[in-house]
């Protein structure tokens, strides 16, 4: 005789935990969801500071205060998840700094685009957490409770209740009543009282500005309708024609590395590439230039020898966040520059998973990389002022410890800001290859014989294109330069500098051989 996989016995075995089961899914969600669309986060973005909040309206909206108007663009995410931008204060001196700062920022958006959907997937697991937790508590009370009822009391309970003749038609009602309740509680105040402003009403921006030309990532952005957006037409104007410049410049140079990349040298399968960058000054424009750079030339490494930023405030978290985002596919072995002073930069960068050198040897691609951050503190347009230490005391302490490593374990590149820096552990040879940046300019490479071992030096020129200590903005100061470094078994074996010029063209310096 067949024996049934359902039975009446085993459905009451398994009913207490299915009813478990139920009370934590549903709980978890309820508690999860309110949690998420009620949460809110103070961070940086651009040069603000901003609190976002996310929705479920599938956009991105920017609230840009009352005297420009809001913006919104589709975010394009799962489940229609959008995020609100409430931006606030910001260090700018003026308006039209401010308003500049922000559209160059704007027309490189993906290092700020990958923070933001950072926090919102931050805020997705946190209260994803907080709601398995309030759904394992309502579980852990609800066993409680029905253990310690006990099979005879939760029986008389049980008669208790059903013993009414219309006890079906009863228990409907109860239930439906206190579903109408809460959903009037929840839905009703909102009804009842009269709008008194009209819900906002969105138009393309390309409809506010026809005479202009727009790409295809502007021609998604829809404007909030009302005097602000009219009344600063000419403001967005200027806006817009800024961006446009900013992402032809940047964009050309981008396209243009296309049709040097032949020039490019290519590794062998032994080989391995690093690119370095240095002195950004928080220019972001240039990050999808230096990627296509390592992109043709098969980076596996991003070097950065520092001053990525200006001043080492914490608004300019997005020079670092750009380079995340950018070269998201490389290993980063990165060091502060005397502009990115104040620990900030070094906090970003570590956060953002990159190696910082800290005056301790480490191996990264099976490369051996050994460097410090710059100890001199400078700030936009301020003087140098003394940090912890002195170059010359960095510079000798740094060359101890080199000096100090075993034959097998020598130093392939040692990374600093200033070449003052390296100039003792150059001199007495304990490193193959010495890079940095801070002079704006070309340095090397120069090679000499220490001890009957080669030991080369290098400066890499500006990657931002500074010719002082802000680089930021829709054209280069000057021309901006990228190296690719190429290893062999871990060791450097060649150098190839390319230069990114004003008027948007592309330079393939020489591969210069490194003696082994």
């Amino acid at each position: 005789m067949a024996t049934r996989l359902v039975t009446r016995a085993r459905l009451r075995a398994i009913a207490p935990w299915a009813g478990l089961g139920l009370i934590f899914v549903v709980t978890s969600v309820v508690v999860g969801l309110l949690g998420f669309v009620n949460d809110s986060e103070r961070v940086t973005i651009g040069a603000h500071a901003a609190t976002m909040s996310p929705t479920f309206d599938g956009h991105a909206t920017l609230d840009l205060g009352a005297v420009l108007p809001r913006l919104r663009i589709p975010a394009n995410t799962p489940g229609g998840i959008g995020v609100n931008i409430d931006v606030q204060e910001t260090d700018a001196s003026s308006l039209t700094e401010l308003l500049t700062r922000d559209t160059l920022i704007a027309s490189q958006p993906d290092g700020e685009i990958g923070r933001i959907k950072q926090v919102i997937q931050e805020m997705a697991v946190d209260n994803a957490v907080a709601g398995a937790g309030t759904g394992l508590l309502v579980v852990v009370v609800v066993a409680t409770l029905w253990t310690a009822l006990g099979t005879r009391r939760r029986q008389e309970l049980w008669h208790l209740v059903h013993r009414h003749e219309r006890r079906f038609e009863h228990r409907s009602i109860v239930i439906l009543v206190a579903m109408l309740i809460t959903i009037a509680s929840i839905f009703g105040p909102g009804r009842m009282r009269p709008a008194e402003v009209p819900p906002t009403q969105w138009q393309p921006l390309f409809k506010l500005l026809p005479e202009l030309s727009f790409d295809d990532r502007l021609k998604q952005v829809e404007v909030a309708s009302g005097f602000s957006a009219t009344g600063g037409v000419g403001i967005i104007r200027t806006l817009v024609e800024t961006y446009k410049k900013s992402t032809q410049l940047y964009g050309q140079l981008k396209d243009r590395v296309a049709d040097v990349a032949p020039e490019i040298h290519q590794p062998s399968e032994q080989e391995t590439v690093a690119i370095l960058v240095s002195d950004r000054h928080d220019n972001i424009g240039i990050d999808g230039f230096a990627a296509a750079v390592g992109k043709a030339g098969k980076a596996k490494v991003l070097i950065d020898a520092g001053d990525d930023t200006s001043s080492g405030e914490s608004w300019e978290a997005f020079s670092i966040n750009s380079l995340k985002q950018h070269f998201k596919d490389l290993k980063v072995v990165a060091v502060a520059g005397n502009h990115d002073a104040g620990g900030h930069v070094e906090e970003f960068m570590r956060k953002a998973g990159f190696t910082v050198l800290d005056s301790k040897p480490v191996e990264v691609a099976g490369i051996r990389f050994f460097g410090d951050s710059d100890p001199t503190k400078t700030g936009l347009g301020s003087a140098d002022s003394p940090g912890d230490e002195t170059i010359d005391h960095q510079s000798k302490r740094l060359a101890d410890i080199a000096c100090d490593q075993p034959e097998d374990k020598r130093i392939a590149t040692m990374v600093v800001h200033d070449p003052s820096s390296y100039a003792e552990s150059a001199e007495r040879g304990c490193a193959t290859l010495l890079v940095s940046g801070h002079l704006h300019r070309q340095v090397g490479p120069e090679t000499r014989v220490v001890e009957e071992r080669p030991v080369t030096t290098y400066t890499n020129g500006t990657t931002g294109g500074a010719a002082y200590a802000f680089a930021l903005g829709y054209t280069l100061r000057k021309p901006g330069e990228v190296t690719l470094i190429t290893y062999q078994k871990g060791k450097p074996v060649g150098l190839q500098p390319v230069t990114a010029g004003p008027g948007g063209d592309v330079t393939v310096g020489a591969y210069t051989p490194l003696p082994s």
